[in-house]
């Protein structure tokens, strides 16, 4: 089996954000320890870490923020469609040498703090 984690790269620290950036950077500490644990159970664990995706969530900062502060700073230029962490989601469960975490981020990946 596979389970597998939705992280965020607020994990890393986001301005405005302490108590979403410190569960998911505590769902990183869970799923850490998981993955050495449940590896010996035949189930393998990830986490995927979206950048700044074209959700409701994302769209309530606004289109004068995103435009001024988000996609500057992605070398994509835009936000990342659902269907793109769908679709990473499904890679990392369909091949069975991933494990770990993927930072599905438009190149937006923070610095560690």
């Amino acid at each position: 089996g596979v389970i597998i984690f939705i992280g965020s790269i607020s994990s890393q620290g986001n301005k405005g954000q302490i108590a979403y950036a410190a569960s998911k950077a505590g769902l990183e500490g869970a799923a850490a320890t998981l993955m050495k644990e449940a590896i010996f159970h035949g189930v393998r664990c990830s986490v995927i870490h979206p950048g700044f995706t074209d959700t409701p969530m994302v769209r309530a900062l606004g289109e004068e923020y995103i435009q001024k502060y988000v996609l500057p700073e992605t070398q994509l230029g835009r936000l990342i469609r659902p269907q793109e962490i769908a679709d990473a989601i499904c890679f990392m469960i369909t091949n069975s040498a991933v494990s770990g975490e993927l930072w599905a981020d438009a190149g937006w990946h923070p610095s560690p703090a």
